[in-house]
């Protein structure tokens, strides 16, 4: 509807990317009809044909150029309004003052995107698309924006303040459709929610009087619990991996041990540093300091690199899966293979069939929906990416796994099945340590928590009370809880 924000959930694969396509004019449908602002618009959408019409799309990796100016950024492909042949960049400015003034925007024209902030780029790409929109559609209403997946790669405070945006488009008369897997982020911003399954409507919400597991429920097919997935804590075993007087640009001397079959929970606001501490402990940043025991060996992390801490039993699954976990280009079987490249064949030959063949087993084994073990990385979706990652690096057996963020942008069945292999690897003995800022992901899969403040271990929580609950009020200092010795 007119100033409406509509939330568009569904799994990987439940046809969300099409149907976006679809009204960008990328893919033809086989049949249906399409009415904008009252008007039917015949349907292929021509491409680039959209904003004329009243829509307009911002897509998750935001289409800017890093290496030019917010201006720059902003006009670039305006061909109806800029000048083709001249471009005034003063008015130019000044119209793009404005434009930031009005939906209260700290943006410099003259800055360049690439030291922006992750959230400033968010905006500005935001703001582009409202303003073509708002500019070119040809029924001079305000439009729609799509926004696929938004906030995924953003902390919870600048979500806030995309969200804040939001809402200021919306009371412009801006219709906005909001595609995302993250419940509570639907349930937060969006008036109504429609849910797809497997290509169809499933059904649509009333957002604010809605429960959130019928939501899931409508997603997955089936309700899911949300109850703890393991059981008792083995922090009372002998230490599977000691850290000590960890220092670095923000950890400030952090002690810590995991168990061997143990998920160590860590997390806080940000900037607390716990989001540091995997990265740290895999050798992909330095530390000023610190020791890490494993194995009944020390190793100093001043000089600890990621080589090393594979060869130690070590490995890695960031956050930003497309720029630092997987090579997208690459097929799903040189991806998975790489960890173990000496592993099958010679430096002159490599056994393309076994290599092939291991991958359709990790395929299977983790639940990698496609085609086959050819295809390319980019052609997944976020979910089975991160579950091919999460197959490419356990299927080495490691004495401890580090997560940062293992579920973000991923639907709520693909979280399920990560959290069960997992808990698999736990089993085996694996120590697991997961930076998360997901409070309910802690609350299923974490033995302890040790909640963040300034660089510094606040609190720590243990069996029962790892409660997303009292994991907010440990990190608002709210807390009874004691402090780790």
């Amino acid at each position: 509807m007119p100033g409406e924000i509509h939330g568009l959930l569904g799994k990987n694969g439940s046809g969300k990317s099409t149907l976006i396509k679809i009204l960008s004019g990328f893919h033809r449908p086989d049949e249906g009809s399409l009415e904008v602002d009252g008007r039917a618009v015949p349907l292929p959408i021509p491409l680039g044909r959209s904003e004329r019409i009243g829509l307009s799309f911002v897509h998750q990796n935001l289409a800017l150029l890093p290496e030019a100016t917010v201006l720059e950024n902003l006009i670039a492909g305006d061909h109806e309004r800029v000048n083709a042949w001249f471009v005034n960049w003063r008015a130019e400015a000044a119209r793009a003052l404005r434009l930031f003034e009005e939906h209260h925007l700290d943006l410099d024209p003259w800055a360049r995107v690439e030291d922006l902030t992750p959230v400033q780029r968010a905006q500005l790409a935001i703001i582009r698309a409202a303003d073509r929109v708002g500019s070119h559609n040809e029924h001079a209403s305000p439009g729609l924006l799509v926004l696929d997946e938004p906030t995924p790669f953003l902390p919870i405070e600048d979500v806030r303040v995309l969200f804040a945006m939001l809402r200021r488009l919306k009371a412009a008369g801006v219709s906005i459709v909001f595609v995302s897997h993250d419940i509570d982020e639907v349930m937060e911003i969006t008036d109504r929610a429609t849910v797809l399954r497997d290509g169809h409507v499933i059904g649509s919400f009333t957002t604010g009087s809605t429960d959130r597991a019928q939501i899931v429920e409508a997603i997955v097919g089936r309700s899911l619990s949300q109850t703890r997935l393991v059981g008792g804590d083995p922090a009372g075993r002998a230490s599977g991996v000691a850290v000590r007087a960890l220092r670095a640009k923000v950890v400030a001397g952090i002690d810590l041990d995991v168990a061997p079959g143990e998920i160590l929970g860590l997390t806080g606001l940000i900037g607390s540093g716990y989001d540091e501490i995997p990265y740290l402990l895999a050798g992909a940043r330095p530390a000023e300091e610190g020791t890490l025991r494993l194995d009944g060996r020390d190793r100093s992390l001043r000089h600890f690199g990621p080589a090393e801490a594979i060869r130690s039993g070590i490995v890695l699954i960031p956050a930003d899966r497309q720029r630092y976990g997987l090579a997208l280009d690459l097929t799903l079987t040189e991806n998975a293979m790489l960890p173990g490249a000496a592993g099958r064949g010679t430096l002159m030959r490599l056994d393309h069939r076994s290599r092939r063949s291991a991958t359709a087993d990790l395929m299977k084994r983790f639940v990698v929906k496609a085609q086959s073990p050819d295809q390319a990385g980019s052609e997944l979706s976020g979910g089975n990416q991160q579950k091919l990652l999460l197959g490419k690096w356990l299927q080495l057996d490691p004495r401890l796994v580090l997560l940062d963020e293992p579920t973000q942008g991923i639907d709520v069945g693909a979280r399920r099945e990560i959290y069960d292999r997992l808990i698999e690897s736990c089993g085996r003995g694996t120590s697991i340590i997961c930076a998360t800022s997901e409070f309910d992901q802690l609350e299923m899969i974490a033995h302890r928590v040790l909640v963040f403040e300034r660089g510094r271990v606040k609190a720590e929580l243990r069996g029962g009370e790892v409660t997303k609950s009292s994991i907010e009020a440990a990190c608002y200092g709210e807390t009874r809880v004691h402090a780790p010795v």
